[in-house]
């Protein structure tokens, strides 16, 4: 089986890339990691001797090569993943599968063991934090009504919510992917191009990239392979990702700052920070020593203190 996975980012978010693709070496997988990116390209790319500036591509280890695409549009990254996936698929029909990961993930397990996830078929998903989502919740019950006069039906219920940093989609779920791009083109004329999370959690859409994931993957009948949120670390028990959810990522630092207020590190922070710096080296070594320092600084707060 081909598989090629891919991620977006501006800003900041270049230091989870850079961590995502260390995870990746570490875990065995050989190939691409596709990059979208909108803005300026970090240093750590452009400085770099295995960086190709004619074509975008990034050799980072023997085994992985990064290829940067360049983007323009104005919607929010996370409405644009169907339309980079697809366009992904559509350009390298060598491909059988593209899975998406969000920049703020790591990945903890051998790549055997994730690629197991991508067999049969079946679209692959991890469940979010708050996965408990009846299938007649009143929230879906009324996209179920808002969704009705654009054309989307129901097809089955589902009772879990799923969380839209990580998606394999098979090339025979290619017409999944317009489906998703169609529902949401319908929540960014709701609640506009770039506004991800919208009121609190009785708005309509108040995760609205991923309200749309959810409700397009009832308005299909797509094989699904799923695994619960221990997946990115959300709960204990976790091997295949981390996901460092939130404003506050690994990268902006304050560690101890919220350790103080009650909120030691996580452990997708302590994950970060395991792959942050090889073979990609974002941080000189002193700087990557005072970072690992602060978050055991942060930690020792928290097993003494913590809000519950």
């Amino acid at each position: 089986m081909n598989i090629s996975l891919c991620t977006l980012f501006e800003g900041n978010y270049h230091y989870g890339v850079a961590a995502l693709a260390n995870s990746l070496v570490a875990s065995g997988y050989q190939g691409e990691l596709w990059v979208g990116y909108r803005g300026p390209l970090p240093r750590w790319v452009l400085d770099a001797p295995g960086f190709d500036p004619q074509v975008g591509h990034f050799q980072a280890s023997p085994s992985l090569v990064l290829r940067f695409v360049v983007l323009d549009t104005p919607l929010h990254f996370t409405y644009y993943k169907p339309t980079f996936i697809a366009d992904l698929l559509a350009q390298n029909p060598q491909l059988d599968t593209v899975a998406y990961i969000d920049p703020d993930i790591v990945v903890k397990c051998d790549w055997p063991a994730l690629a197991g996830w991508f067999l049969d078929g079946g679209v692959a998903l991890c469940e979010d934090v708050n996965f408990r989502f009846p299938a007649r919740h009143p929230k879906r019950l009324l996209w179920r009504e808002h969704f009705a006069p654009h054309g989307f039906v129901e097809r089955r219920p589902l009772d879990r919510y799923f969380n839209a940093g990580f998606i394999g989609i098979p090339r025979s779920s290619i017409a999944f992917l317009d489906l998703w791009r169609r529902v949401c083109e319908v929540v960014v004329a709701y609640n506009g191009p770039k506004l991800i999370k919208v009121g609190g959690g009785a708005a309509l859409f108040n995760s609205t990239d991923q309200d749309a994931m959810n409700f397009a993957l009832t308005a299909c009948d797509d094989k699904l392979n799923t695994v619960g949120a221990d997946g990115m670390d959300f709960m204990p028990g976790g091997y295949y990702l981390s996901h460092a959810i939130g404003p506050a990522k690994p990268w902006h630092g304050g560690h101890i700052r919220r350790a103080l207020r009650g909120f030691p590190p996580s452990l997708p922070a302590k994950a970060y920070f395991a792959y942050a710096n090889h073979p990609i080296r974002v941080f000189s070594d002193n700087e990557l020593a005072r970072r690992k320092l602060t978050l055991q600084i942060a930690g020792a707060i928290g097993r003494v203190y913590r809000r519950t």
